[in-house]
């Protein structure tokens, strides 16, 4: 769905950026848009916007000048559900330290001998690297939150891609049908 989004941006071409309904007509327009597309557009414009993706002004949505989307959509001809490889903090990590015991014992006898100043120094540096820990994990978090909201966004389309022509027409005979049936009833 982002790139359904940016695509529709980057093709509606609006000096001052497109709208929510814009952006959701020319989605439906182009592809067969689930029942849930508004609620779903909304999720991810906000998505968009969080990572940078998007500038949001006054109601309407932009593509940063500085973003590779802003000449145009790349890779028009990728398949909806193919994914990209991104670049996570988490792979830059730093690796784990394990201690031996007498690597600990010696630690705690070094500690023991600190003044004060050296002991909250290692405090300070203990609190900041905590600091940083839980940065990574949040950071992993909401990584994974919009992996979820993604997963589940191309799960719909992929379903509603899904349906055959004969299945959509039918739904849709069947919904202008009762239309008519129930003002039938009426007179």
């Amino acid at each position: 769905l982002d790139i359904l989004i940016l695509e529709a941006i980057s093709n509606l071409k609006e000096p001052a950026g497109s709208d929510r309904a814009a952006i959701a007509a020319y989605i439906e327009d182009q592809y067969w848009a689930p029942p849930n597309l508004k609620k779903l557009l909304s999720a991810k414009l906000k998505h968009l916007i969080a990572n940078g993706k998007l500038i949001k002004v006054k109601h309407r949505y932009r593509i940063p000048p500085n973003s590779k989307y802003s000449e145009g959509r790349k890779g028009a001809s990728r398949p909806l559900l193919e994914g990209s490889k991104r670049s996570s903090p988490r792979a830059e990590r730093r690796e784990v330290k394990i201690f031996t015991k007498s690597q600990i014992d010696e630690e705690l006898s070094r500690m023991r001998t600190m003044t004060a100043q050296e002991a909250a120094a290692a405090a300070a540096k203990a609190v900041a690297e905590a600091e940083a820990a839980i940065a990574e994990a949040e950071e992993a978090a909401r990584e994974a939150e919009a992996a979820e909201a993604e997963a589940e966004a191309a799960q719909v389309f992929a379903q509603a891609a899904m349906k055959s022509p004969v299945q959509r027409w039918h739904q849709n005979d069947r919904s202008s049908n009762h239309g008519r049936d129930s003002k039938s009833r009426v007179k």
